[in-house]
Parts: structure tokens; sequence; C-alpha cells
């Protein structure tokens, strides 16, 4: 876990190119990062922002890995710049989280006592509030709360506008959904989904999916 506390300047690849990508690539932009090129399977849209930055290809191919690798070792960083939590977990693993760069928006807000963890993405205009803890490669998305106390394993996603209330903890690779809301004290399980809209007012077991208000499972 490292601070907020902003890093140096760096050329960056994103991996991953789609709209998740684009959200990135421009906080990264505004950051003063350099995006010099972006990895994923299929080919960016020629639109920005990477009508101008190099396709490497799919991350997953051995050369375009080892491309990365030796990119890594000149000294650039990666961010895992896509939804699937399943991804950013084996990209982490395969690449060693010293290789990704954490990018916190410049509208964004993140306590000073709270602890950030490498690869993670904190976008715009989201709140990371007091003492609140963020693993590794986890994304708090657009307008999302994560409020006191809150603790995010390995790559869990809070989606655009949700609410996590004080001290929630969520487990890896979990999803809470848009515009949800989870009160105080309350665990999500690893690899839950929370459906978006949902008001979670009790613990969601790893792996299951929860939606409505109250939120149950289907």
């Amino acid at each position: 876990m490292t601070s907020a506390t902003p890093s140096p300047l760096q050329r960056l690849v994103i991996l991953g190119g789609g709209g998740h990508a684009a959200v990135v690539a421009e906080s990264a932009a505004a950051l003063g990062h350099a995006v010099a090129a972006v990895a994923s399977r299929e080919r960016p849209a020629a639109a920005a922002p990477f009508e101008r930055i190099e396709w490497l290809g799919d991350p997953d191919d051995p050369a375009v890995a080892a491309r990365l690798d030796a990119l890594v070792a000149e000294g650039a960083r990666l961010h895992a710049a896509v939804g699937g939590a399943d991804l950013r977990l084996r990209w982490i693993a395969r690449f060693g989280s010293h290789a990704f760069a954490t990018l916190v928006d410049p509208t964004a807000h993140v306590s000073p006592s709270a602890s950030v963890g490498t690869g993670t993405f904190v976008a715009p205009r989201a709140t990371v509030n007091a003492r609140a803890t963020l693993g590794v490669g986890t994304i708090v998305n657009t307008a999302a709360i994560v409020e006191h106390d809150c603790a995010l394993e390995a790559c869990a996603h809070i989606a655009p506008a949700a609410v996590l209330c004080g001290a929630v903890r969520v487990g890896q690779g979990a999803l809470v959904g848009a515009g949800a809301v989870v009160l105080p004290g309350v665990a999500i399980g690893a690899n839950a989904t929370v459906g978006a809209g949902a008001v979670v007012t009790r613990s969601v077991p790893q792996g299951s999916t929860v939606h409505g208000v109250p939120a149950r499972g289907a």
C-alpha cells in the first residue's frame, strides 16, 4: 500500500483499449504522464485519446508481453484499464505489481490518511475518505464514494456513483454496480456482484449476485 502522494511523471502503457481505457488515458494525460502505447486484444477505435498512440497488440500474446517487459525495464509503467477483475489480476501477476502505475485523477479527492494500492485508478470526481484502504489494482470509478475506514481488496471495482458508507469491506474482485449504496459495516464477499442501484443492508456472500432495494439474491 502507498499513500496517494502524486508520483513522478511517467511513460505509461495502457492495457486495454475500450471506454474505460479512454477515461484512464485522459486522466493520465491530465496528470502530465505520457501515454506511450496501448496494448489490447483488439485495436482501439481511431478516436481520441488513442488516435495517435501506438497499438502493441494483445498483452496475453507472448511476443507482446516480452515487449511490455522491455518497456518496463526501460522505465515505463503499465496500467490495467479494464473492468474485468480477472484480467487485472492476471496481468498484475504476470508483470508484477512493481510494473504498474497508480493514477488518481486531478478532480478526485483522496484523504491523506487513506492508503492506495499500486495500480489503482481513482476516477474523475471520486472520493476516498479518511483511513480507507484500496488494494492493488482497484477501481474507484467516476463520482463514486468510498467512505471512512472502508477496505477494498485487490481488483475490487466500485462503479460510477456507487457509495460505500463507513467501514464497508469489499472482497477481491468484487463489483459494486453503478449507483448502488452499501450501508455501514456491511461486507461484500470476494467475486460478488452488487447490481446497479441496489441498496445493500446486509453482508453479501462470496461469488453471489444481489440486486434491488433492499438487495437480495436472484
